[in-house]
């Protein structure tokens, strides 16, 4: 375990070596860019008519539009005045994404999977005004499982196929603003009461998903804009979770409660994130504490993100919950005269680090780092590499380029993950993949995935997905 944590010091330190080189040799972050490029110049003296709203291209209309269209011209319908004294002025778009998605999937570690899978997800929001709106939300193709999506199936190592047709209420929440909503209670505006809240079934995702990333039942309470010294802006959330949460498992946990505290704090030059989380579980094994810092900067030419998340579980270790601690760093610049995205990314774990929670078809806490680690979350395409964090250290290489104005992009990509444990039971492991999409229409996207595994002690893994994305 000494010797794997040396070597991985190391590499950390090689890195950051570099990043020092190249602030004293600034050409290294100025690499020919692969996308398209453009002339950066200054400001015109000329004067340039902006164009009329009928040429600027059509809005894009929605499945229903009621009040005020979205993104639409004119004038703002007046409302009316609540008992309370807040004015609202209704509005209901009904809105969805459909993914299609045809793939055949190998990671050498079970069968491989050869399906045409789809996707549904449907929205509607009721906007009362700028702050206050209810949204709520179903999938109504899916039962949010890798194996329970409408699917025809390639091959008979995953049953036949499906229609996976249900009413299941994926998202439903209220979010506003106390001040906004009750103004009577400060009609001088000079009351702390500006106390933004949201409660329902609601997404959370803290430490780029490394912390947490799943939907729970809950209600959260936050404060923008508390000011101290050197301090241009904190945001404080406190949360209470009852129901619908997923833990490190991918399992429902019925009889958790969860209580999470997340800070972000804004300076001249940083924004630090400070967040914790705590499960309380009836069942034995089950009770978990999560705590994560972040540091977000800019360093010379590159933008960074330093992360470290630990989570403790009080008893033995379990698949709920584990003790554990992962030390994660982004990376990324753009090449000079482009739009384009290099980035390196590094992780290394002690322990077993477990998240808070995570939605079944997520995949784990690295899905954040690198599209590799990620899953796409249509069908039975789990990610390319192995997500979970158990003694493991991996870096992450890759580029993301545009051309036609980011009508069309290609991300290139080299992601390993090596074991550190001391008892040799992991796998050291490689992929190479790209990712490529490409605008068809106004609201329809293709999309082009593929990769190859070399597995450690396993067959090598090989995947290629296409999907088509519509939006309305």
């Amino acid at each position: 375990m000494e010797k794997c944590l040396k070597q991985c010091l190391v590499y950390f330190s090689v890195f950051i070596v570099s990043l020092f080189v190249t602030f004293v040799r600034p050409a290294f972050a100025d690499l020919f860019p692969l996308g398209e490029t453009f002339e950066v110049s200054r400001f015109s003296d000329e004067h340039i008519q902006l164009l009329e709203p009928s040429d600027t291209g059509n809005r894009p209309s929605l499945i229903y539009e009621g009040g005020d269209l979205f993104l639409g011209t004119g004038n703002l319908q007046e409302g009316f005045e609540t008992p309370w004294g807040a004015v609202w002025q209704p509005q209901l778009w009904v809105f969805g994404t459909l993914r299609t998605a045809l793939h055949y999937f190998d990671n050498g570690a079970r069968p491989s999977s050869a399906e045409w899978a789809t996707r549904l997800s449907l929205f509607a929001n009721l906007q009362l005004t700028h702050t206050e709106k209810l949204i709520i939300g179903i999938r109504p193709l899916d039962r949010n499982a890798f194996n329970r999506f409408t699917r025809v199936q390639l091959n008979s190592d995953f049953g036949s196929s499906k229609f996976e047709a249900n009413a299941d209420i994926r998202t439903f929440f209220f979010e506003g603003d106390v001040g906004s909503l009750f103004p009577g209670l400060d009609k001088k505006g000079t009351g702390a009461i500006d106390y933004g809240f949201s409660v329902g079934r609601q997404a959370l995702t803290f430490q780029n998903a490394i912390m947490i990333n799943e939907t729970v039942d809950s209600v959260g309470v936050v404060r923008n804009n508390i000011r101290f010294a050197g301090i241009s802006g904190l945001r404080s959330t406190a949360l209470y979770g009852w129901g619908e949460l997923n833990r490190a498992n991918a399992r429902l946990n019925r009889s958790a409660d969860m209580f999470g505290f997340f800070n972000s704090i804004d300076t001249p030059k940083h924004t630090f994130n400070i967040d914790m989380i705590f499960i309380n579980d009836d069942q034995p094994t089950g009770d978990s504490v999560n705590f994560g810092v972040a540091a977000i900067q800019r360093l010379g030419h590159f933008n960074t993100a330093f992360r470290i998340n630990t989570s403790f579980e009080p008893g033995a270790n379990s698949p709920k919950a584990g003790t554990g601690t992962i030390f994660s760093s982004e990376v990324s610049w753009t090449p000079y005269r482009s739009d384009d995205i290099a980035y390196v990314n590094a992780f290394i774990v002690d322990g077993n680090y477990t998240q808070a929670g995570r939605e079944p078809i997520v995949g784990g806490a690295l899905g954040g780092l690198g599209v590799l680690f990620a899953s796409p979350g249509v069908g039975n395409f789990l990610s390319e590499l192995n997500n979970f964090t158990t003694d493991v250290a991996g870096l992450v290489v890759g580029y993301e380029a545009f051309w036609e104005n980011h009508r069309r992009s290609l991300t290139l990509e080299i992601a390993s993950r090596k074991d550190i444990s001391d008892r040799g039971t992991g796998f050291d492991d490689v992929a190479f993949g790209f990712e490529f999409r490409q605008r068809l229409a106004h609201r329809v996207q293709f999309q082009l995935d593929a990769s190859y595994s070399v597995l450690e002690k396993r067959n090598d893994g090989s995947t290629i997905r296409t999907e088509i994305r519509y939006q309305f």
